[in-house]
Order: structure tokens, then sequence, then C-alpha cells
């Protein structure tokens, strides 16, 4: 082979050792600067620790997170700054929202109901809730509605708030308060999130941030459940909580009171859905149990619980994906995954929430 051609060959390995070099060394810096952001990720999907040994709790590993959480507060603060200087001072006028003093509860529960955890917060027995007869139920359909338990005024808003379930519900629920009663809503659903997993998306939090920032809203509806029974994290370098243990449902019970505490702080009614029955056994025991800490810890505050179960024709422990309607025909209202539910159900679901509302004084539309 000519000494040229050699020199050519040699010139192109080295050309590619480089550049498998610097892909190797981009790849390497992006992990270490967004450690965080993968062991979250990794925690929420595969529900156990991702750290890598040994690097994982070496300072010099350690300070490509730090840099980024650093660089991610500079620049919230100075965004915050450039917003706050453009803000001119108003002074606004209060209103004070007087509400009752007491607040009906309402608590939709299937027959023969099993019996609910006891509680741990603050080392103080539930308030026991007091349930209402479970909704009727001919030829597979709800063919009654219960009263009314919260009231909405021309000018509230209603703030939904939950995981992939309220996704397929709050567009219709949306719709429904807006073209029938001009009721705005605020939608901040969103997919894989939870009460388990703060670091990954932070739904206490969120919502007081909201409720500080959107005076109007009056209403609030939570559904979450699916992605919170499992093994729940403590930080980092401690044990995860083992899920159903008593120190799992202690802070789990806490997340829950942060998301009401902050609706009773700023007035706002909640009607917190509790998870229907799954196809999966083992998923769908997982739902009862955290439907139970729902239903006590909104009767504590007086607020109100609905369980999508007889909205969707269940009772006890059955699962099935589709109800019989009126005309004798089954409408299928969940997906093939057990999960989630068909546009037929979610506007089950969506029909049911809307009437526990209650709109004097506002026109409907065509009705």
């Amino acid at each position: 082979m000519p000494v040229s051609d050699t020199r050519v060959l040699m010139r192109t390995h080295l050309d590619a050792a480089k550049a498998l070099y610097g892909l190797v060394l981009v790849t390497v810096l992006l992990f270490w600067l967004n450690q965080d952001s993968i062991s979250l990720y990794c925690q929420q999907k595969y529900h156990q620790r991702c750290e890598l040994p040994v690097l994982g709790q070496s300072p010099a590993w350690r300070l490509g997170g730090d840099l980024t959480q650093a660089v991610g507060a500079a620049r919230d603060g100075f965004v915050q700054s450039l917003q706050q200087s453009r803000v001119e001072p108003v002074v606004a006028q209060v209103e004070t929202v007087v509400l009752p003093e007491t607040m009906p509860v309402v608590s939709v529960r299937v027959d023969a109901p099993q019996a609910l955890p006891a509680a741990v917060a603050n080392n103080a027995p539930p308030a026991k809730a007091t349930p209402v007869s479970a909704v009727p139920v001919t030829d597979g359909i709800a063919s009654k509605s219960p009263s009314p338990v919260v009231t909405l005024a021309a000018g509230d808003e209603v703030f939904l708030v939950g995981d992939s379930l309220m996704q397929g519900v709050a567009p219709h629920l949306a719709n429904t308060l807006r073209k029938r009663y001009q009721i705005k809503s605020v939608n901040l659903s969103r997919q894989s999130t939870g009460l388990a997993y703060p670091g990954f998306f932070n739904w206490p939090q969120t919502v007081a941030k909201t409720l500080d920032s959107a005076p109007n809203i009056r209403l609030m509806v939570v559904f979450l459940g699916p992605n919170d029974p499992w093994d729940m994290p403590q930080g980092k370098g401690k044990p995860f909580l083992r899920f159903k243990s008593p120190d799992w449902e202690h802070d789990y019970r806490q997340r829950i009171d942060a998301i009401l505490e902050q609706a009773r702080e700023h007035q706002v009614q909640v009607i917190w859905v509790g998870p229907p029955n799954m196809r999966q056994q083992r998923l769908s025991s997982a739902m009862a149990y955290l439907s139970g800490l729902y239903q006590e810890q909104t009767t504590l505050y007086r607020q109100h619980y609905l369980s999508a179960n007889p909205v969707l024709g269940y009772r006890d422990e059955t699962f099935s994906y589709t109800l019989q309607d009126s005309q004798g025909k089954r409408v299928k209202t969940r997906v093939d995954d057990g999960i989630h539910f068909t546009i037929a159900g979610q506007k089950l679901i969506a029909d049911q929430i809307v009437s526990l509302i209650a709109f004097p004084g506002l026109t409907v539309p065509g009705h």
C-alpha cells in the first residue's frame, strides 16, 4: 500500500476516534448535568432507586446536579425579577367571600364497602364519614344523581387536578361548564403524576401556586390514584417507604391534607373523585385502599368525596369494560388497558361531577 494511502487511512481512523471520543464526552456531560432529572424519571417509571453505585455518591459527580439546580434557580430568580419590574403597583379592593359555616359532606359508596384503614395523621383517629345510599342504578346506568353539594356563581372558576384519568374527563367537564353555565376552568391535569413522587411532579405545590394566582377559583376537582401504589422515595440516601406501611400512609395522608389545607385557606370547595375498580386485581385493591384515604381526609376537612365505581355500574370488587344503557345496549366505558376510560366513560364521570354542582341564578342556554 502506498505511503499516501496509509496516511489517509490513519487520518480517517483518527478522525473517527476523535468523533467517538467527543460523542462519549458529550453524553457523559449530559448525564452529569441532568442526573437528577434522569433519576426522577427512573423512579417514576420503574419505582426504584436508579443511582449509579459509588459514582452516584461521589462529590465530583454530584457537582453536576448541583450546578444544574443552581442555574435553574438563578434563571427563575431572574425571570421573577423581570416580571416584578414590569408590574405596576395596584391597590386592589378586597372582596369578602362569605361561605356557610358548615358544608355538607357527600360520600358515594358501593354496597358492602371494605373497612377503611385507620388514620395515622397526627396520631388521631379519623372522623367517620356518613355515607349516603349508593347511586341507584337502573339497567347499569346511574338513573338518579345525588343532590348538589357545592355552589358556583357567575365569575367563579373550576380548577381541575389529576393524572391521565382526569386528562380524559377534564375536556368534557370543562366544555359542559363553559357552554351551559359560562364557568371557566383551569385544567392542569398531567399524565403519570400523583402524590407519591413529588420530585417528579409536586401537586401540593402546584395547587398552592395556582390558588394564589387565580382568586376566582371556587371549586377544585381532584382525580388521582393509579400512579401512586408503589414504594415511595424519602430522599437521597434514604430507603424507600414500603407501600401501605404506617410511614408510607402517614406521608401520603399529609400530601392529601396539603391540598385540602390550601383549599380551606383559599375558601375553595373540593370534589375528590375516587378511582374506580381496575381490571388487574392487585391494582384494583390498591385503588380501594387509596380511595379510603381520600374519603377519610376529605371528610375530615368537610369536603366532598365521589366514588367513580357507582357511575360505571360497579358493585363491590366487580369490573367490566361495558355498561348497559337504558336501551339495553352495552356501551364500552373502559379501554383495553383496564385503567383508562373511553369517551363514553369520560362523559359519564364528567356528568356526575356536574350533577354535584348547583348554579343558582345562572342561565342555561338551550336548556
